[in-house]
């Protein structure tokens, strides 16, 4: 048995073991060979339209705001919507060069605002439905692409290690949840933000109005996306104000 059927072993018997350590075992693992300095280890299900979307994700290395400001440009992104269609392929993507067209430099604008230059996307579905999981690594240095062995190695390493964590979940309901008053599942102040939100308000102009900072802004949507099950601004003010 060589190094790397050993360590996929080990992987999938610490999945087994100690699941709650699993993911920072495997990202440790996957760091020794592709130097990256952020990643996103993801779950959902493509829609009908093509597009995914997130029931659950854990950033590390960047800031929430990743997350919950993908939904503004997600329409523009040809990666995501390829990645869906098959999520077994690896995009290893240079920002600079993949997204340099002018229909995607908003997309392209948003990865470098979160210090993005490079990453890697590959995922796996599960037999029978259209769960996804996937695990995306960036690395900030816009000058240092991943290389050809990096690349091959993430081909080879990621579906497993998203395998020997265990299916994804299975999924929702494609249509928008029925529309309720805001605060049913939030906190008073995220019931603010959500409202604010919805109704064509920044983060800035919602920030100066409740005299807090553009970051706490962030948090309480990261948190509002996640509760409502919403994933952008027009899926929340279908949620909550029904149009």
């Amino acid at each position: 048995m060589n190094r790397q059927q050993q360590t996929l072993l080990e992987l999938l018997q610490a999945a087994r073991a100690a699941p709650a350590d699993y993911r920072h075992a495997a990202l440790s693992w996957l760091e020794r060979d592709i130097g990256f300095d952020g990643a996103v280890w993801g779950s959902g299900y493509r829609l009908p339209d093509g597009a995914v979307h997130i029931v659950g994700a854990e950033v590390r290395g960047r800031p929430a705001a990743l997350l919950s400001e993908f939904g503004e440009v997600s329409a523009l992104d040809p990666v995501s919507r390829g990645f869906a269609r098959d999520p077994r392929r690896l995009w290893n993507v240079c920002v600079a060069r993949d997204y340099h067209a002018r229909a995607v430099r908003p997309v392209g604008a948003y990865l470098h605002r979160h210090r993005i230059g490079q990453f890697l996307l590959c995922g796996v579905s599960c037999p029978g439905d259209a769960s996804l999981a996937w695990l995306t690594l960036y690395r900030e240095d816009q000058r240092r692409p991943f290389s050809i062995q990096e690349a091959d190695f993430a081909a080879f390493a990621v579906p497993f290690v998203l395998l020997a964590e265990g299916p994804a979940p299975k999924p929702a309901a494609a249509h928008p949840a029925p529309a309720g008053a805001p605060g049913e599942t939030l906190s008073h102040r995220e019931a603010e933000v959500a409202s604010a939100y919805a109704t064509g308000e920044n983060y800035k102009s919602i920030a100066r109005t409740l005299a807090v900072s553009p970051a706490t802004v962030r948090s309480h949507l990261l948190s509002i996306f996640r509760k409502l099950e919403v994933h952008n601004k027009i899926e929340l003010r279908l949620r909550l104000l029904g149009e």
